[in-house]
């Protein structure tokens, strides 16, 4: 942390608030007084010599879909506009523990549902690097804050890409933790089960190495959960990348780019070989249909959990987020089968690539942050900046998105490390590795020096 103490660096999040979320919109709900509460006691602790934990005295910021105990959690909905949680999430208890400091609750797309946090009754979010442009979603909020430097760490959520898409529109790094690494007790991102989970967001790898090390870990109550054993990823931080092979699929994914966007990520490949890592051209046959024909499993279970909503107070939603809700009500169980088959044939595809390589290397997104006037059609933007993340999704595999350079306007780039299952540590590896050659994650927005 810059500051000396938590109360310094909450009192600096807090003082970023104050200036800066009139005009970015990242917080539902910010938690000024428990917060200074929660960093004075750190600190008493700490000159004790006690409350040594990995984040002691970092303020994170939590996705308004994740309990805190005796704080609004609306899901950035009406529908649930005066719910009161009175039990925090496992994850925020887990990071509690660890002497995280929560700073306060993040604006999201409506039900998680969405990739443009345009959020029709909580207001607009805004990129902190150009006020004008979307900080896409459903995790705008969480990305926003942290571009924003109102939190050093926030916690989101990831179905299709919602924590990795973020991460890379706002210059931030964000991890998809492999399926059933987070429990999701206490948290209302309920889109399609079978890839639903949370995220650490965060300035730097290191950060959200910390955050996936205290909140991973088996949870009975989570249907989704699994029992394994990570090793210590922050020690392998410490680690080389010398010979880890990085396969780098051009056909597809770094095809119909932006200006800017392929140039960066492959300049960023390039840095990692230089690193020692072994770069390799693979082939991921049918990348460019496997979302169209998985796709009608979201919309079938987003329908289904939604249904009683969306028949009975159809008014109370967002336009844009009813609309995609009702692309599921006419879904057939052959439509849904023949979904599951097409996840299971994609997902072999990324088996037998990594049994070639250690890691997936793709751009994040197409492009960066699209202009809010531009995003008015919220089914095609999100389909544009989740058109790689969906696809690793569905395997379960976990994903960390690392900046890796700016377009000529100034707006961040990012690229999408994927790895094995439970691999998360390696990815923290090379992302840990490449940052400590480049500072793209250390540049900060016009906004902040202009508020200074």
């Amino acid at each position: 942390m810059t500051a000396h103490t938590a109360l310094d660096e909450t009192q600096r999040c807090l003082g970023n608030i104050e200036r800066f979320d009139g005009q970015v919109n990242a917080f539902i709900s910010v938690l000024s007084e428990t917060a200074l509460e929660e960093a004075r006691t750190i600190d008493i602790a700490l000159q004790h010599g006690e409350g040594q934990g990995l984040l002691a005295g970092v303020p994170i910021s939590v996705k308004d879909c994740i309990d805190v105990a005796g704080v609004k959690c609306t899901n950035g909905s009406r529908f649930f506009q005066d719910h009161m949680p009175r039990n925090d999430a496992l994850v925020v208890q887990r990071l509690r523990g660890a002497g995280a400091v929560i700073i306060g609750k993040t604006n999201l797309h409506e039900f998680a549902y969405g990739s443009t946090t345009q959020n029709p009754h909580y207001g607009l979010t805004r990129n902190p690097w150009d006020l004008a442009c979307i900080p896409s979603g459903s995790s705008g909020g969480a990305a926003a804050s942290l571009a924003a430097e109102m939190c050093v760490g926030a916690v989101g959520s990831d179905t299709g890409g919602s924590v990795r898409t973020p991460a890379a529109i706002n210059g931030v790094c964000g991890l998809r933790p492999s399926m059933g690494a987070i429990p999701m007790t206490g948290s209302f991102t309920r889109i399609c089960p079978a890839i639903d989970t949370v995220g650490p967001l965060g300035r730097s790898v290191d950060i959200v190495a910390r955050m996936f090390a205290v909140m991973a870990g088996y949870d009975d109550e989570d249907l989704y959960s699994v029992r394994h054993n990570w090793d210590d990823v922050l020690s392998q931080m410490t680690h080389d990348i010398a010979g880890l092979r990085i396969g780098v699929p051009r056909r597809f994914f770094f095809e119909d780019l932006a200006p800017g966007i392929g140039e960066a990520v492959e300049q960023a490949a390039t840095q990692l070989a230089a690193l020692g890592a072994v770069l390799t051209e693979i082939e991921l046959d049918g990348a460019e249909s496997a979302q169209h024909k998985v796709m009608p499993m979201v919309w079938a279970d987003a329908y289904e959990y939604h249904r009683d909503r969306a028949e009975d107070s159809p008014e109370l939603f967002g336009q844009d987020v009813l609309d995609r809700i009702l692309l599921g009500r006419d879904i057939s169980g052959r439509d849904y089968a023949a979904a599951l088959r097409a996840r299971e044939d994609w997902n072999r595809i990324i088996d037998r690539a990594l049994q070639a390589v250690d890691v997936i290397l793709t751009p994040t997104t197409p492009l960066a942050a699209p202009l809010i006037t531009s995003s008015g059609d919220m089914l095609a933007t999100t389909h544009q900046l989740t058109r790689f993340t969906y696809l690793f999704s569905w395997a379960g595999l976990p994903g960390l998105s690392v900046p890796c350079g700016f377009t000529d306007s100034g707006l961040p780039i990012g690229m999408l490390l994927n790895g094995r299952p439970y691999d998360e540590g390696l990815l923290f590896r090379m992302g840990s590795a490449y940052q400590a050659e480049t500072t793209w994650h250390q540049r900060r927005p016009r906004l902040l020096s202009k508020g200074a």
